[in-house]
């Protein structure tokens, strides 16, 4: 699979930080052409972000396998095309918060070495909607 991983800082204590980057409304604001359908989220929860316009769109699809708040999430990618994992790990750091965010992934049909040439630009979408949702 294909990874990367960015840390950030971001207004706010842990708690804080959790419920808005766990808030879907946030997720489906922040990021182009995706609405994030399900929630509220927490242990075994299952959601879709669903990217398209029109009729062409995409469905990915993930579970929550791991939720201790406000300090650890992982999510697992479960359909198609797209698979992985994502782990969140939240952090204080003075009056602000720490995130962690590791990921692995994989496109249906894709090799991997082709799709960890987009890792790049993949982290650099995951890292401006991160700091989008959890915004002030």
């Amino acid at each position: 699979m294909a990874s990367f991983w960015f840390d950030v800082l971001v207004p706010g204590a842990p708690a804080l930080v959790w419920e808005r980057l766990w808030d879907l409304d946030r997720h489906t604001a922040a990021i182009p052409l995706t609405r994030t359908l399900g929630g509220p989220l927490g242990p075994d929860a299952e959601f879709v972000a669903r990217t398209g316009v029109g009729p062409l769109r995409v469905d990915d699809r993930m579970r929550v396998r791991g939720w201790d708040p406000p300090h650890r999430a992982v999510v697992e990618k479960v359909g198609r095309p797209l698979t992985g994992r994502i782990e969140v790990l939240l952090r204080a750091a003075g009056a602000d918060t720490r995130v962690r965010w590791e990921q692995e992934y994989a496109v249906t049909g894709v090799p991997d070495a082709v799709a960890a040439l987009a890792a790049p630009v993949v982290r650099s979408a995951y890292l401006r909607a991160v700091r989008q949702i959890t915004a002030p």
